[in-house]
Formats: structure tokens, sequence, C-alpha cells
């Protein structure tokens, strides 16, 4: 059904999502002087995740178990701090998977996106990730490397106030810091302890204060792009549009977009002249999948193939435990983002094609580290402090491991719903079991223990999905060129983690604002230039 023109402009682009890549794409698009509206699926509502009354929240999280409106969405460890209604409600965007293939699909719906959930860790890939293809012969190849990407970074640090410190690792670039936080007494034991008796690094975490848990000395919340873009000229904001489609003219490129009003299901359309998909990696793959047409009939960019193909998370373990230490004055000030520590990767850093497995991984974590207004008597002795290490691997593009849009299914609003099939392979399974005995050396290297069994996660549990609608060199391998942008329909751009041809093991946030940056500089000059 054709939908009803939200107004008679044609706007130079449509983002559609106003999360950390939809907003950075709206910032770095109108700083180039270009008209852009943004449309969100959810409410324009708080920008930054302030917990709320813990009473409030509760209650909230008892009606979601009565109702079990949200079964998947409260798996996510965000859910037990923050506001249930910075997630989605599963009974209106239901997804599918194979009985024997579990995915945790984590979502956001509003006007920031899953900024608002997000963990506050930001880092750099390195060309060790970049080049591994090139070095082990598995995947296709990134079509850039490390400093095509570095001066985008630096405009992210620039922006937001990122804590860290400068370490000269080459697997882990460094940024533009504001400062370090400060380790607690037993993150500085297991640092000097790792190193000498391992050899390997352990660094203050990197990132942004983004949750109320990091936030507990009274720092301000970190700033909204799509707030900054907002603030610019020509940038307009859609909430409650929930897009179904991409438009396309008759010669095959997009004219605009299709949504659906939130609350009152009535179908809109909005005309551009380029569109910048943002929607959060599956979400972006599924509206191109349902942007079908008599050019593209099985779905937009799909001419090679592999568009919903590719699909990755990171495979990874949590541990938690007990060590020696004191509960100093880090104790309670705060926890997650840069109050953490990390241990970057360290293993098979040539991407050698020999071992149990191809690539590497890290771990993020915290000792000693506690929240206010916690009973320190239940969780430890005296003479010890908790801890909790989370490894991040990286998974192997794989073809099989895909997302296909529904035959008969639809969610609340009438768009298919998606079918998701993927696991970890091999390789994966052996990275993990990797992971757990050398976190368990070094952990009783310190004269520490782990508390249980540890924490394997599934396919989707990270909220760090990559993959399915990949860039490449070559179109008949890959949906988008070099700069995200679509080979079959040059005015569409996928600047989103769907993008990404291989993986990585480190929190891909900021890497994919940088590869939406970079995106939006050249959809400028393209666009400026006639070329679309």
């Amino acid at each position: 059904m054709k939908g009803t023109s939200v107004e008679s402009r044609v706007w130079d682009v449509v983002v559609i999502g106003s999360g950390a890549t939809g907003g950075w794409a709206a910032r770095e698009l109108a700083s180039r002087g270009l008209s852009v509206m943004v449309l969100e699926a959810g409410a324009d509502g708080p920008d930054a995740a302030r917990g709320g009354r813990p009473w409030i929240l509760r209650i909230k999280r008892a009606a979601d178990r009565i109702v079990s409106c949200r079964t998947v969405q409260s798996k996510c460890p965000a859910y037990g701090e923050l506001d249930p209604d910075y997630f989605v409600r599963d009974n209106e965007l239901p997804y599918e998977t194979p009985p024997s293939k579990p995915f945790q699909w984590i979502r956001s719906r509003g006007v920031n996106g899953r900024l608002l959930t997000w963990g506050g860790i930001g880092v750099r890939l390195s060309d060790h990730e970049l080049r591994a293809p090139e070095q082990d012969g598995f995947g296709d190849r990134w079509p850039f490397d490390y400093e095509a990407l570095r001066p985008h970074f630096d405009r992210i640090d620039d922006f937001l106030p990122v804590y860290g410190a400068h370490d000269g690792l080459p697997q882990l670039p460094d940024g533009k810091y504001r400062g370090t936080c400060a380790l607690t007494n037993a993150e500085r034991t297991f640092q000097s302890t790792v190193g000498k008796r391992f050899g390997r690094a352990v660094v203050a975490s990197r990132g942004v204060l983004a949750r109320p848990s990091s936030r507990l000395n009274g720092e301000p919340p970190v700033p909204s792009p799509t707030r900054a873009a907002l603030g610019m000229p020509g940038v307009s904001l859609r909430a409650d549009a929930v897009v179904s489609h991409i438009l396309v003219g008759d010669d095959g490129r997009a004219r605009g977009v299709a949504f659906v009003d939130r609350n009152t299901k009535r179908a809109y359309e909005v005309a551009c002249r380029t569109v910048a998909v943002c929607a959060s990696t599956l979400e972006s793959t599924r509206i191109l999948l349902n942007s079908k047409s008599r050019h593209h009939p099985e779905g937009l960019g799909n001419s090679s193939g592999v568009l919903g193909r590719y699909l990755m998370d990171h495979p990874g373990l949590i541990v938690s435990g007990f060590v020696p230490g004191q509960r100093d004055v880090a104790w309670t000030g705060g926890y997650g983002g840069p109050k953490n520590v990390l241990i970057p990767r360290y293993h098979n850093l040539e991407n050698r094609a020999g071992g149990s497995f191809l690539r590497g991984y890290g771990f993020f974590g915290g000792f000693g580290r506690h929240g206010r207004g916690q009973d320190l008597r239940k969780t430890c002795d005296a003479n010890e402090v908790p801890f909790m290490l989370v490894g991040y691997g990286e998974m192997l593009p794989r073809f099989e491991n895909r997302v296909t849009l529904h035959k008969e299914r639809a969610d609340a609003w009438g768009i298919p719903l998606l079918e998701i099939d993927c696991e970890f392979s091999d390789n994966e399974h052996a990275m993990r079991k990797h992971m757990l005995e050398e976190v368990r050396e070094m952990v009783e290297a310190t004269g520490g223990r782990i508390n249980g069994a540890p924490t394997l996660m599934d396919p989707g549990a990270f909220v760090h999905e990559m993959g399915t609608a990949r860039m490449g060199t070559d179109a008949r391998r890959s949906v988008l060129n070099g700069y995200a942008q679509c080979w079959d329909a040059p005015n569409v751009f996928v600047m989103d983690g769907a993008a990404w041809p291989t993986g990585a093991w480190q929190n891909p946030t900021f890497a994919m604002m940088a590869i939406a940056g970079r995106a939006s500089g050249h959809l400028a000059d393209e666009l400026k230039q006639g070329r679309i």
C-alpha cells in the first residue's frame, strides 16, 4: 500500500536509525552541509540511561515477567540495571531460530538506540584484525586498513569524553583520552602479576562512562551524537517511524523510505536523494531484504546472493570469583566502560593458519569493584575482593550463518519477521576452551579462585552482531564497496555492523562509528559531485 508523503521536500539523506552509527552519520553528514532526516523506530524519550528509582524498576521487571513480554531482552546483563523500557517487547518483535541454534537478539528502540544500553567500552580495531584474512587465508579481506579509519576514530574521541591510557600496543591502537580511570588495588596486583609471570599486558580499560553504574561519583552522562546532529542546520527527526523498506525508482536506485507510524500503524513515505541504513546490523539487513522490486527481486543489494549471509557475534564467556585484595577508594567508585581492566589480544597476533583455532581474543573485567548500597559481607571475606572477567573472541564469517525473511509471519507493524540461523563452529569452541584455560591460569597465579562454572554466551548475547551485508572489493561476493556503498544501488549506504566482512575480538561500537564517519564523507563527496 502506498504511504502518505511526510512532506513535499526531498532530503539529501534519510538516515534510518538514531543509535551509535545513525547519530554519528547524521552529525557527519550535516557538518558537510547536507539536509538530513533521521527516522527512529522508537519514541523520543530521555537520552541518558539513568537507571531510575529502584522500586519503580523492580515493579516494571516484575510486570515483564508476568506477561512474558521481554523474555529474551531480560537475558541482557544491562537489563537488571536499566529501565526495561529501553528494551523492545519480544511479543511485538518476535523472531525465529532453529530449536538447536539459540540466538539472543537484544534490541532497543528509541532515540539513541542501543547507546541507551551500551556498556561504554570504546576501543579501536587494529591491522591485526583488518588484515587477518590476507594472513591466514580465511574469509574476504577488508577493503581498507587502520590508517583509513584513524582520522575517524580521532573525531569520535574529540566528541566523546573517552578515558584510557596510551599503552603503545600495536594490537590496540591508542586514542585521544581525557584521562585514565584509576585501577583498584586488586587490579594493580593482577596487572603486575600477569605482566611478570606471563608477559601479557593488563591495561586500564578504554571508553566512556555510559551507564549509571560507572557514574557513581556524579560524573555527567555522555553526549548524544543524535542530539548534537539535531542542533545543526538542516537536520530533522521523525520518531515512532518503523521503517519497512526502501523505495526504488525506475532506475533501480533509492528514491525514498517507507515507514509505519509506531502508534497509529499508518503508512508514510519520505523522499530523498540518498539513504544511510543504520538500523543496527540485523534490522538493517531485514529492511534491505524486504526492499524487493523488479530491479531487486531478492532484496536491495542482493545480486551477489550474500545479503543476509556471514552473520557473526562474539564467542565468549564470563568467569567470576575472588582474589586477594583490599577495598580501596575505587571499590565504590563505579564499574563499567573505562572503569575496568582490559587484557588485549596476545594470542596468534601473526594470524597464522596453524594451531587449534584461527584469530584471537581478549578480556575485559574488574577486580575489587562494587556498587554502592550492596552488602559486602555477602560477597567475600575481609581479605579478598570479587572479580569478573569477560572473554571476547573473534568469530569467523561463515556462509551458512544467515538471516532470512519469514515467509508467513510478520511483526506488530506488518513487517516480515527474521529467521536467524547461526551457530558457533569448531573454531569458536576451541577458542573458548583456550580462553577458559588461560583465564584460570592467570587468576590462580594471583592467588585467586574462580567461583562456579563459567557462563558460556550464546550467539547474540554480547549484542555485537556483525556481517550480513558485507563490504568487499568484488561485487560478485559482497553487498557493499569499501565505502559501505551498495553495488546495486549506489545511493544506498549501509553504515552499521552489517557492513563488516570479518569480525574482531574488540567491542565494535567505535569501529562501527568510524566506518560510518568514513562512509558519510564519501557519500557527501559523491552527492556534491553529482555521481549519485
